[in-house]
């Protein structure tokens, strides 16, 4: 059995009510720790927190009673049965930590509804403690995400750097293969003349030439 089980702590020898009782709550999964002496019950104590302890009012090193300082200091809950003819009577002398002791008493039928009152409510405590840490706690995959953040950020500025040096080794490609346009020649000046021209004069026809070598014979013969 482990220690988280264990939920009661009794101190003392049990009557056949209180054992009946026990068992009753052992059934609903809150089991129980038996001691014999008040020495026992305070090395127990101090080594588990019980959340409720049944003790015999005389014991064979003290009484029940001298438990309630230690109790009270740890928020449990202490009642002392007192022994009658017939059957007995219990006493709560802490109570969730604060004490009480002549305040009530209960009979053996209002013990057994009492302590499951306090140990659901316990519980109910735990669960809602045990849920807000998991509230607060960062799970694997957040950290794995976290973790992740700079090498997918690093990932992606290496695949924008390669992406570009793509783009400019195509232009750069493109640039090298694609034929480029004939430079025109430079263009010639005719001398004595501010008129450019690209390529030379063309020559006359033949049938002009013909004409200005006849109308040159005919003016020297005059």
């Amino acid at each position: 059995m482990s220690a988280a089980a264990v939920r009661i702590l009794v101190v003392g020898n049990s009557t056949a009510g209180t054992e009946s009782t026990l068992r009753g709550l052992a059934r609903s999964g809150w089991e129980s720790q038996a001691v014999k002496t008040v020495r026992e019950a305070d090395t127990v104590l101090r080594a588990i927190r019980f959340q409720l302890t049944l003790a015999t009012e005389k014991l064979p090193d003290g009484t029940g009673y001298e438990l309630a300082p230690l109790i009270a200091q740890q928020s449990g809950n202490l009642f002392v049965s007192v022994p009658l003819s017939e059957t007995c009577l219990w006493l709560p002398a802490v109570e969730n930590g604060v004490r009480s002791l002549g305040q009530r008493a209960l009979n053996p039928l209002m013990l057994a509804t009492e302590a499951e009152f306090i140990l659901r409510a316990c519980d109910t405590t735990d669960v809602r403690a045990e849920n807000g840490r998991s509230d607060g706690r960062i799970s694997s995959s957040e950290v794995v995400g976290a973790e992740a953040l700079p090498a997918r950020a690093a990932a992606e500025l290496i695949e924008r750097e390669r992406s570009g040096r793509q783009a400019r080794e195509r232009y750069e490609d493109r640039e090298h293969v694609a034929p480029r346009r004939p430079v025109a020649p430079r263009r010639q000046v005719v001398p004595g003349t501010s008129v450019a021209a690209e390529r030379p004069l063309p020559l006359a026809r033949e049938g002009v030439v013909r004409e200005v070598v006849v109308v040159g014979k005919r003016w020297r013969a005059l």
